[in-house]
């Protein structure tokens, strides 16, 4: 069946009247901003502790781990075959590549409200990448939400743009992450749909434990120091921002455009200034603040038009 055809029959009303599937799908959608959005926090207060890559590769060990455990006490089925290898790369590109990625070039000095948005420009490229690949079909209202979502995002981090020479191989770090979920989020929608999400998520998240692991001894020598200030923050990330956040990402993936999901991600960097001016004690000025009006509008109209 088409792909587009297929989102486009998903994403009509139910008959009947019913609105809880409507309520249901804006609480994932503002549930995803949100838990995406703390990853940038604890992955500021992991790197206290721990290298880049060792954080990582300890983050997804321990959640994928975790939903090993819960696949076996319900007997579910491992994938096998062509399933497993196709689950594999779309772990090792959405949760390897893009966050060791983040956390070295945050780990290497760019500052979080870079690395937010940069990564914040996935949306773009996934609807780029989406028109030709899925036959998704983008129309004028999106990508002028999108356009104006990207404007909120540069207005909000306008003051921490400016980034000396010494953090050029940060940004090349982001880059790629950006190109790892870009790109990893069309594989799954393409290759991964209907998988289970236990199941496929161990999979995935122990193919990303498995990639960060060797970077993380070869380069960094396993560098970690685990105290009572540590586990908080690597728990949250391993179980909140690895098992919920990406369950999240790839349920609305199922159900809605790669346009309209990929476009939420537009709000992430302002959330994570709203969340480093709470726990961190950030000032948020007035581009900040209007930076997230105007990125907030952009997404509504992104996703105001089924994809």
């Amino acid at each position: 069946m088409n792909v587009g055809l297929r989102e486009t029959r998903s994403a009509m009303p139910r008959s009947g009247g019913d609105a809880r599937p409507a309520r249901g799908g804006m609480f994932a959608r503002i549930a995803l901003v949100v838990v995406w959005s703390s990853g940038f926090i604890s992955g500021k207060l992991g790197l206290r502790h721990a290298a880049p890559f060792t954080f990582a590769c300890l983050r997804f060990a321990i959640a994928g781990g975790l939903l090993l455990v819960i696949a076996l006490i319900l007997r579910k089925e491992l994938p096998r075959g062509r399933l497993l290898g196709r689950l594999m790369i779309a772990g090792v590109l959405i949760q390897g590549v893009q966050f060791s990625s983040i956390y070295a070039g945050m780990d290497l000095g760019v500052p979080s409200g870079v690395a937010a948005l940069i990564i914040a420009l996935y949306p773009l490229a996934v609807s780029l990448i989406a028109v030709p690949v899925l036959n998704e079909r983008v129309t004028k209202g999106q990508m002028l939400g999108l356009a104006l979502g990207l404007g909120g995002v540069v207005l909000a981090v306008w003051d921490g743009l400016h980034v000396g020479e010494g953090h050029l191989g940060g940004l090349a770090f982001l880059f790629l992450g950006l190109l790892g979920i870009s790109v990893g989020t069309i594989w799954q929608k393409r290759h991964c749909h209907g998988m289970d999400p236990v199941t496929g998520n161990a999979v995935q998240l122990l193919s990303a434990a498995a990639a960060a692991l060797v970077p993380a001894l070869l380069r960094e020598g396993f560098d970690v120091t685990f105290t009572a200030g540590y586990w908080p923050v690597l728990l949250w990330a391993a179980f909140i921002n690895s098992i919920v956040g990406v369950g999240l990402l790839y349920h609305l993936l199922q159900h809605h455009g790669t346009s309209q999901v990929s476009s939420l991600f537009y709000l992430v960097p302002m959330v994570t200034a709203g969340f480093a001016a709470l726990l961190l004690h950030q000032h948020l000025g007035p581009l900040t603040l209007g930076g997230l009006v105007l990125a907030t509008g952009g997404t509504l109209l992104a996703n105001r038009i089924k994809g």
